[in-house]
């Protein structure tokens, strides 16, 4: 008599792997999922830079774009050369962005240093100065030959940064069409509608989005404009009106970054009462968007970006 007793990788080959991982109780291993976080800072909320790598790897990320923030009026927070120290250390994780602030006299050639010292970006721009001032114009135009993108922290009011981007952030596109400009926070976000309520009444709208705002019409007129969707303004921006925020993810798929700016120290919310943004921000990626659209926000638009792909 035949014998009766299939073995495993004949069992396999008869009734093809996917039955048989069921037969066998087995699960498939899924397709590892590639991010690439778009903003974070070492330092944040006193996190050193260990725990900033932690926060890549718990948070799932391959790289992130370390963004150094100086301000000579408040004291530095994060220079550029603790930044390209952390590139040194972990060359596999950091992607180094130079910062300087355009209120020193110097600024123009520090930003070429960093340009000779490997920095791949410049930002977060965020100083309280207007977007038309003439120092912003001068370093975009240093970063103009060089094609880098430029992460801009948009936040309206008397105390806020770069303020004005209604009236002034469309002539720089058309002005730099090589910098790749990098929208982000409050005033930014804000825009995803064309009801947006004055800085001082919310920098955080809740509700329904109105449609036709500002990013709908930047994002798909202009090539050289990205939204990184990080902190709790990207969130919201999303959260806020879930069905809308479906249908500018599918639009806008090849123009919006993953980004975190998360203050956490493992990507999991240990040290910070309010959990990982970048976690949140994910599920709600999961949630809302289809396949393709989760590919290219997490990490295809970010590797075409940096000339990673």
């Amino acid at each position: 008599m035949k014998n009766l007793l299939f073995t495993r990788r004949e069992f396999l080959k008869t009734t093809g792997t996917v039955s048989a991982f069921a037969w066998f109780g087995i699960k498939p291993t899924a397709k590892a999922r590639r991010i690439i976080d778009c903003h974070l800072h070492i330092k944040h909320a006193g996190r050193d830079l260990p725990a900033t790598i932690a926060h890549i790897e718990g948070l799932g990320c391959e790289k992130a774009m370390l963004l150094p923030l100086e301000d000579i009026a408040g004291g530095v927070f994060l220079t550029t050369d603790e930044v390209l120290e952390a590139y040194r250390q972990y060359p596999q994780r950091v992607i180094p962005f130079c910062h300087v602030d355009l209120r020193r006299d110097d600024f123009e050639r520090r930003i070429r240093a960093y340009v000779a010292a490997g920095c791949r970006g410049y930002g977060e721009q965020k100083q309280q100065i207007p977007l038309n001032d003439p120092r912003i114009v001068r370093m975009l135009e240093i970063i103009s030959e060089y094609g880098w993108p430029c992460t801009f922290h948009f936040q309206d009011g008397p105390k806020g940064f770069n303020q004005g981007i209604e009236q002034y952030l469309e002539p720089l596109l058309k002005q730099f069409p090589r910098v790749k400009f990098i929208g982000h926070a409050q005033s930014w976000w804000s825009h995803i509608s064309a009801d947006v309520p004055p800085p001082n009444v919310s920098l955080y709208p809740k509700g329904k989005v109105k449609r036709g705002g500002l990013l709908d019409r930047l994002l798909a007129d202009y090539e050289n404009i990205y939204g990184d969707l990080s902190a709790g303004s990207g969130y919201n921006s999303l959260a806020r009106d879930e069905k809308f925020a479906a249908g500018f993810l599918r639009r806008h798929r090849k123009k919006l970054l993953f980004a975190s700016d998360c203050p956490c120290h493992d990507g999991k919310g240990a040290n910070w009462k309010g959990g990982c943004i970048g976690v949140k921000t994910i599920e709600l990626l999961e949630r809302i968007a289809d396949a393709k659209t989760r590919d290219d926000i997490f990490y295809n638009n970010a590797a075409r970006l940096l000339g990673l792909a």
